[in-house]
């Protein structure tokens, strides 16, 4: 039996849709995905098409309900539908797979479409969101974070811009590889969390393994390679890796509302706070964020752990209406620190 979408005489996006819709399986043999990863390779026109479908599919799936009715309507008639079911008669969510059959016409009409477009996914302050890209691999995002996607002919890449993510990666020919600020991680069959504080990356390992290595080194220059359990802390000040052992669990508390730290400074702490916070912390003193913190924060009591912070820190915490600043104080009571 022939599994390779047939793309005699069609336009490209229809063939990509298919790809697309087939990835969703999860059944899908190995033989497959090496010919979808052959067809991809065939044509430059292949991977932006496929690019270009996965980003509406993704658009479809946050369409309100009575939108989404009506753009299968027009670009996937009845007929249509039911000619998809036969053709493979797999579990797809909430019909996406129609959605996506449609949408290599109206990618091809759409005014100003561009080619090779990357793929951007942002999550709210103190949201979560579940990303579920064209190979099967996911991300979840925590709080205030976005990341880029572009899966190009050799290598499947994502951006962390700013702020938390989990990945867990489908096995596929290309590499998969997450460029986070100073580092380059390369996963080797494997889930792990990287965690992305202006120029401070975070990088832990709950699954499998991954090698971490400086964005700008040569080759293997600087890589070292991470099991499950351990952790690679970058820290810009330095400019060095710091590698420690990990609970694994305590890598992604951040997916069970605790955001976690081990001896960080404290600017970077309240810059991860932020995320989820209703009203922004500021340092009033920037000497402040020098100060070191371990602990854990509850993302729905922030507002007591910042009422807190005068035990244990010389900091006095003045509050607006728009704002929370944490202000130096020259003398501090010797209270008890809180247990």
């Amino acid at each position: 039996m022939n599994t390779t979408p047939s793309s005699a005489g069609r336009p490209i996006e229809h063939t990509a849709a298919d790809w697309w819709a087939r990835l969703r399986d999860p059944g899908l043999p190995e033989q497959s995905l090496l010919q979808w990863s052959d067809w991809l390779e065939a044509d430059t026109r292949h991977a932006e098409a496929f690019a270009r479908v996965s980003a509406l599919a993704e658009s479809a799936g946050h369409m309100a309900p009575d939108v989404r009715t009506g753009f299968v309507e027009r670009f996937a008639p009845r007929a249509t539908r039911v000619a998809t079911r036969r053709r493979w008669p797999m579990a797809l969510a909430a019909g996406v797979a129609i959605v996506v059959l449609g949408a290599g016409l109206f990618v091809a009409l759409r005014p100003g479409a561009s080619a090779g477009t990357p793929s951007r996914y942002a999550s709210e302050r103190a949201g979560h969101r579940d990303i579920a890209l064209p190979d099967g691999s996911s991300i979840e995002l925590g709080g205030a974070t976005s990341v880029t996607a572009r899966y190009g002919r050799d290598e499947r890449t994502i951006d962390l811009d700013a702020g938390e993510a989990f990945f867990r990666v489908a096995h596929a020919p290309r590499p998969f590889v997450v460029n986070a600020g100073a580092l380059r991680i390369r996963d080797l069959g494997t889930a792990f969390n990287v965690r992305r504080t202006a120029d401070r990356v975070t990088v832990s390992v709950t699954e499998g393994r991954v090698q971490v290595s400086p964005a700008s080194a040569q080759g293997d220059a600087g890589m070292v390679e991470l099991g499950a359990g351990r952790e690679a802390s970058f820290d810009p000040a330095t400019q060095a890796m710091r590698i420690l052992d990990i609970d694994p669990a305590s890598a992604t508390s951040w997916r069970g509302h605790r955001l976690e730290f081990v001896n960080e400074p404290l600017s970077s702490v309240v810059e991860n706070v932020n995320r989820y916070s209703a009203r922004p912390i500021r340092l009033h003193d920037a000497a402040l964020g020098k100060l070191t913190f371990t602990g854990t924060v509850q993302v729905d009591t922030i507002d007591s752990w910042v009422s807190a912070l005068p035990r244990v820190f010389p900091v006095r915490v003045d509050t607006f209406v728009d704002r929370v600043e944490l202000v130096r104080q020259t003398s501090m009571a010797r209270n008890t620190p809180p247990r």
